[in-house]
């Protein structure tokens, strides 16, 4: 699998999801059954104690700020793949008239 897709994919759905499942969690008691179907991805930890139930959730501002790096990136590739066909034919060009072209 493509880790850099992954990363992606992940950042997208902590950016963008839901916490309604989360918080139906903190105010219905849940049957294990009905528990598996609820989409908890966005809790990043969760704490139950004599007070009650803490839940954090993943941060979506650092969540978006990596999507947008991973974006950049990709639209960033059609330059750089076009500089290194530029380097490779300088190189060629170079090697074809000797050492002391470039």
């Amino acid at each position: 699998m493509d880790t850099r897709k992954e990363a992606l994919r992940v950042c997208r759905r902590l950016a963008r999801g839901k916490i309604n499942d989360a918080v139906e969690l903190l105010y219905e008691p849940q049957e294990p059954e009905h528990l598996q179907k609820l989409d908890l991805y966005c809790i990043s930890e969760l704490k139950h104690s004599d007070k009650g139930v803490e839940i954090k959730f993943a941060d979506r501002l650092k969540a978006a700020q990596m999507l947008a790096q991973l974006g950049e990136e990709e639209d960033m590739q059609p330059l750089y793949s076009a500089l290194n066909r530029s380097a490779q034919a300088v190189q060629e060009s170079a090697e074809g008239r000797g050492k002391d072209a470039v």
